[in-house]
């Protein structure tokens, strides 16, 4: 099973790519609350981006799950002096009951996910798994990469030289 975070769903549905998440990892499962950060907010906020996460709800591609936060959450968030966001604790808590892949973008909470077992891949991953299983070209991934980049999308300059270096290896 895999389990995805609110930022993995928005970044590909900005670009219509939502559809590589069923291709390589078949149906998706997310708690409430990242439904009601992705859809219902992005809803009220005019973001395309919802419609077509909540169409995949529909079409039964991604998998609404009743989840609360497990206490090794709240504690992790004290050794690690940071407070997550109430989606990363909810998709954190599935993943961990649910023994599953976890797709997630933010740093704290991926250290956070490792920390308690969980194996984590972000949007990164995805675009090159794409790319290497002949779902998208290279130049095709790089063209989202660099508009994720104009459109916000924050990492450190070198994981973004590597990515580059790994995505013309393939």
């Amino acid at each position: 099973m895999t389990v995805a975070d609110t930022g993995i769903l928005i970044w590909l549905a900005r670009y219509n790519k939502l559809k590589l998440l069923k291709d390589l990892y078949g149906k998706i499962d997310i708690p409430a609350e990242v439904f009601k950060e992705a859809v219902t907010a992005g809803k009220l906020n005019g973001y395309p981006d919802a419609e077509i996460i909540e169409s995949a709800v529909i079409n039964e591609d991604i998998i609404l799950k009743n989840t609360g936060v497990s206490q090794k959450v709240d504690e992790m968030e004290k050794v690690f002096n940071c407070k997550l966001g109430e989606g990363e604790r909810e998709a954190i808590t599935l993943a961990l009951k649910t023994d599953s892949l976890l797709l997630i973008n933010d740093e704290e909470a991926s250290t956070i996910a490792e920390f308690l077992g969980v194996k984590t891949k972000g949007v990164l991953f995805i675009l090159l798994k794409s790319v290497k299983l002949g779902l998208l070209k290279k130049n095709e991934s790089l063209a989202i990469f660099q508009q994720m980049l104009e459109d916000g999308f924050w990492l450190a300059p070198t994981t973004a030289v590597e990515f580059e270096k790994i995505l013309f290896e393939l």
